[in-house]
């Protein structure tokens, strides 16, 4: 029974059905959210042409797909490229970079505690996508 339940909760969230356009130069999609998880979170996210001050306060894990990314943290500045993970703990102030387009994955816990997987949206239903 257990089995047949978690089978009904997988989701299969689709590239084709995601707005990935920034809006003044970022644009994050938490795909899974605490609708989802409590604890785990993750989407994906497209940066361009802009640096973004943040206080991180849950643990967070950046995939680079394409693009070049710049991390900030203190006087350390991690230069991470299509292929390279970035690894960040909780409570450490950093600015998020980007000259070009880079579109990454990330992974955050807890959930609730990152904006976008903190919002409780299931984008795997293509109705809710419009509503986004």
């Amino acid at each position: 029974m257990k089995l047949t339940q978690s089978c009904d909760k997988t989701k299969l969230f689709r590239k084709e059905d995601l707005n990935l356009e920034p809006v003044n130069g970022m644009k994050t999609i938490g795909l899974v959210n605490t609708s989802f998880s409590e604890e785990l979170g993750a989407g994906i996210g497209v940066f361009e042409d802009c640096s973004i001050p943040w206080h991180i306060t849950y643990d967070e894990v950046i995939y680079i797909l394409e693009g070049h990314f710049t991390l900030r943290v203190g006087d350390k500045v991690f230069e991470a490229d299509p292929g390279d993970v970035l690894w960040i703990p909780r409570d450490t102030k950093i600015v998020y970079e980007a000259q070009e387009r880079v579109t990454f994955f990330y992974s955050v816990l807890p959930a609730g505690n990152a904006p976008s997987t903190a919002k409780r949206i299931d984008y795997a239903a293509k109705t809710e996508l419009n509503k986004v």
